[in-house]
């Protein structure tokens, strides 16, 4: 005897996890949402500071989520939109620029804060009437599964009935564990150093990155005028830069941006964010599917973590779309094959990114820098890379 019967439940209520479930109940379905955590803080007010941990949403993104009503209820004060990009390196002296004008658009994409994302979602889960929320709650054990779903015991002794089980409980995920899902992880051999800044000259909505040979730097533009940088370094050059003062961070980091915005001038609190790669050889067992970050997990250089897992939950919500009918494996099939196999791709080339622009060989130098003078020299071939990075971000 269970305490709930639904059609799907979902372990993790965070962007993706709530995304998750508010576009499935959107389809009609029944929905359990488990969450570990408390209930979120209240939404900041205009003047508060930014939090460190932003995304850069993507227009495919931001599509998937003004489809739901999501993005309209993000507080239009707090979200930049970026409209050109630059990209150099270290050793070389090419560069690239981006402008959203050359391609018709009015942008290239938003930098807001997670915890906006995830308010706005979480508030419209809790209006969706086909949710019900477990919270603070959690996984505990699956008790059984057959051909018409499985069983699940939650810490609190709730025993509940789903035909799916997604687990979007992060890349630690618990749910992947019980489902005895093996994973494959290492290291970047790099810390994320992760601040916001004020620098002399305005960031002109400009998302900037320079590849350095210790890692690439991101200074990312901010509504309220400041950046927010993410800063990868190999681990011992980390953590020398970690050790800093205020004053003595500020300089490094406004040496390793060449000035480009002038001076930094301050900066918030940092934090230190460990850089791993993570890959799932199976994303479904025992109906249990895996979704965002626990399915996957890719370097932070290209920003795209979340624009993954959005693409996750697009799918996936394209695909089962009538909750008349029986939940069967072969479209769980179809979305783990096609994500596993995007998602891959997408992390090899991030990688790769990653490797070659940290090179300082001469050839490779060469090599670099004709690659990206051709790009910035022929306006139809850039404007093809840039089309397919707001159209087609997997």
């Amino acid at each position: 005897m269970s305490d709930g019967e639904f059609d799907i439940a979902v372990a993790g209520a965070g962007m993706v996890g709530a995304c998750a479930a508010y576009a499935l109940a959107q389809n009609g379905y029944r929905v359990a949402l488990i969450e570990a955590s408390v209930e979120p803080a209240e939404l900041p007010r205009a003047d508060d500071q930014y939090d460190l941990r932003v995304s850069a949403i993507s227009p495919r993104s931001r599509a998937i989520l003004e489809t739901l009503g999501i993005w309209q209820r993000l507080p239009a004060a707090r979200v930049c939109y970026y409209e050109q990009m630059s990209i150099w390196h270290q050793h070389g002296s090419a560069r690239v620029e981006f402008d959203a004008a050359d391609i018709a658009r009015d942008n290239l994409g938003a930098i807001v804060e997670n915890r906006l994302v995830q308010h706005a979602l979480q508030q419209a889960c809790h209006e969706q009437a086909g949710i019900q929320w477990y919270r603070p709650d959690r996984v505990q054990a699956l008790l059984d599964d057959d051909d018409s779903g499985l069983t699940l015991r939650l810490e609190s002794g709730a025993v509940l009935r789903a035909q799916l089980l997604l687990a979007a409980d992060g890349r630690g995920s618990p749910t992947r564990r019980l489902a005895g899902m093996q994973v494959r992880a290492g290291s970047y051999g790099q810390t994320a150093l992760v601040a916001n800044v004020s620098t002399e000259r305005p960031h002109q909505h400009t998302a900037w990155q320079r590849f350095l040979a210790t890692g690439p730097l991101a200074f990312l533009p901010l509504a309220n005028g400041q950046s927010s940088i993410v800063w990868s370094c190999d681990d011992d050059f980390a953590a020398e830069v970690a050790a800093l003062d205020d004053s003595g961070f500020c300089a490094a980091l406004g040496d390793a941006f060449e000035y480009r915005l002038g001076a930094v001038t301050a900066c918030s609190a940092r934090r230190q964010l460990p850089l791993v790669w993570q890959v799932c050889d199976e994303w479904l067992m025992r109906r249990v599917l895996l979704i965002g970050d626990a399915a996957h997990a890719v370097h932070p250089l290209a920003g795209q973590g979340v624009n993954l897992g959005f693409s996750d939950v697009d799918l996936l919500a394209q695909l089962l779309v009538d909750p008349s009918r029986p939940i069967g494996l072969r479209p769980l099939r179809r979305y783990a094959r096609q994500r596993k196999s995007e998602t891959w791709l997408a992390g090899q080339g991030f990688g790769a990114l990653k490797w070659f622009y940290g090179q300082s060989l001469p050839p490779l130098v060469l090599l670099r820098d004709l690659g990206m003078r051709t790009v910035e020299n022929t306006p139809w071939f850039k404007r093809a890379l840039m089309q397919k990075a707001v159209q087609n971000i997997t």
